[in-house]
């Protein structure tokens, strides 16, 4: 009854403030969506396009997965700050659900959509603003990566952001790697403001010194604590061009990349923190075929690779776009053959860089996609990303964030993330072989406990079920529910944004 009364005093309040509708109070803890569709409409003519309608089709439809594509009530396009808490006011005193879209590029069903709610993409939040004197750009959350580059190269410089063009600015409330990552450390840990409408429909920016508990659980609390309409981001000097792209490798050198693998994981990364490579192995189940591709990055505008690199090229491959180039160059070219909308699920672990478990666990992963070769559409993919100790150390410099990773400052060891990926062709398959993979992924981390490698995991790239945020230790846990009791009380941002990775329930883990 007091969680009631709170909920409504909460609604009352934003509603004096913002000029809308309540519901009755007989409605308040079950409100129909049709009914917050029409509140919200009445708020915002021309905002909002209910189920059916052409805005609807596309923004339902506009993922990079088609396991996002749901079946919301009704789409609103919010194009300012003041607009987003307006509605989040609405939707708080009328118990609506809804969901918060950036780039849509998480395969996690629900992430960036919902059933039976409100879509709000934040795609007309698209500004940038680059302050020279500051080091800074500030970015609207509804930007892709290929914004950001493409605002940025003209002036000689780049932030910490997403590889791959049409990824969006969700990573700046996950963790992020970016191709400065090495000497940078991980893209949340480089936003120095996030503009963040809370619960109770009011906007505070949270940084170092202004909310900075806030500021702190956002660098991987997800949306749990508020909708973030703009992210302030750290700019770094180039030399006006990188020099990078993808080689690719034929199923014969596998064993040589393996190698390379650990070796950028264990040396290159750690002797030169201009490096960066990708590596990725994968298999086509409809030609029982598999490769190697690693986007290769140095991080200068020279015309080859150093020495400390050259084992990606003396490696022999089949093709090879290394050359010198923009970075939004760069991020176009990566993206190229990666389609919205087909079925993707994605899973990931975190190890301490070991060369046998990455030549287990690919040969492993290769065993059991093959047993899948029937799904039509079939493609496995991969991911052996490193952090080493220069990018935790360049983290956690600038700021405090809840990754739980602060552990590995001092051991002198890498850290290897694993990414397991699988695209296919139709969401029918996924009864069948999803489960299997979740398995399967399982048996990998059981295999790296038993030889004592496994360390916190990434938020951006776990699977639904995985429970990323729980990874990162009671002390972060405890924290963030300290936060989440400090500015969303009544647990807004679990109860009406029910996607995403969310904050574990108490004892759950």
């Amino acid at each position: 009854m007091a969680r009631c009364r709170a909920l409504l005093q909460l609604g009352a309040t934003a509603a004096a403030l913002w000029g809308y509708s309540v519901l009755p109070l007989s409605m308040v803890t079950a409100a129909p969506t049709p009914e917050c569709c029409a509140l919200l409409a009445q708020a915002f003519p021309g905002d909002v396009s209910p189920r059916g309608t052409d805005v609807w089709t596309f923004e339902n439809e506009d993922f990079w997965s088609a396991t996002e594509i749901r079946n919301p009530s009704c789409v609103f396009l919010p194009d300012s700050t003041e607009k987003v808490a307006q509605a989040v006011g609405l939707f708080v005193a009328n118990e609506c659900r809804f969901s918060i879209k950036g780039g849509g590029h998480s395969a996690i069903p629900q992430a960036a959509n919902i059933d039976d709610g409100v879509l709000m993409p934040m795609k007309l939040l698209n500004t940038t603003e680059v302050d020279l004197e500051a080091g800074s750009i500030r970015a609207g959350m509804g930007l892709l990566m290929r914004d950001i580059y493409q605002a940025l190269d003209p002036h000689n410089l780049t932030a910490m952001i997403g590889r791959y063009e049409k990824v969006g600015m969700g990573l700046t409330v996950g963790a992020g790697i970016s191709y400065f990552f090495n000497r940078e450390g991980f893209a949340v840990d480089n936003v120095l403001n996030y503009e963040v409408v809370l619960a109770n429909g009011s906007v505070v920016n949270a940084n170092q010194t202004s909310h900075p508990d806030l500021f702190r659980a956002l660098k991987g609390g997800n949306n749990n604590f508020g909708v973030v309409t703009h992210a302030t981001l750290r700019t770094v000097e180039t030399e006006g061009a990188v020099y990078g792209g993808v080689v690719y490798y034929p199923e014969s050198s596998i064993p040589q990349v393996t190698d390379q693998i650990y070796d950028y994981h264990t040396r290159q990364a750690v002797e030169d923190t201009l490096t960066h490579v990708l590596p990725q192995y994968g298999y086509n189940g409809t030609s029982n075929e598999s490769i190697a591709f690693c986007p290769v990055i140095y991080n200068r505008a020279v015309d080859e690779l150093p020495e400390i690199m050259r084992g990606w090229v003396d490696t022999p491959y089949t093709q090879s776009t290394l050359k010198k180039r923009p970075y939004a160059d760069l991020a176009f070219e990566l993206h190229d053959g990666f389609p919205d909308r087909q079925v993707q699920e994605q899973r990931v672990f975190t190890v301490y860089a070991n060369a046998d478990l990455y030549r287990d666990v690919w040969a492993a992963y290769h065993s059991w996609l093959q047993q899948w070769q029937h799904i039509p559409g079939l493609y496995g993919l991969h991911v052996v990303m490193p952090i080493t100790q220069n990018s935790l150390v360049a983290s956690y410099s600038k700021s405090s964030n809840v990754l739980g990773l602060n552990d590995n400052l001092t051991n002198n060891q890498t850290l290897g993330v694993l990414y397991f990926g699988l695209t296919m062709d139709s969401m029918d398959d996924t009864a069948e072989i999803l489960p299997a993979h979740a398995e399967f992924v399982q048996s990998m981390i059981d295999l790296a406990k038993s030889r004592n490698l496994t360390s916190p995991s990434m938020l951006t790239y776990s699977g639904w079920d995985q429970p990323a945020i729980a990874s990162y230790g009671p002390e972060n846990v405890a924290f963030l529910y300290e936060v989440q009791a400090a500015y969303d009380p009544t647990h807004v941002f679990q109860r009406l944004v029910p996607g995403g990775q969310k904050l574990p329930e108490p004892g759950s883990w």
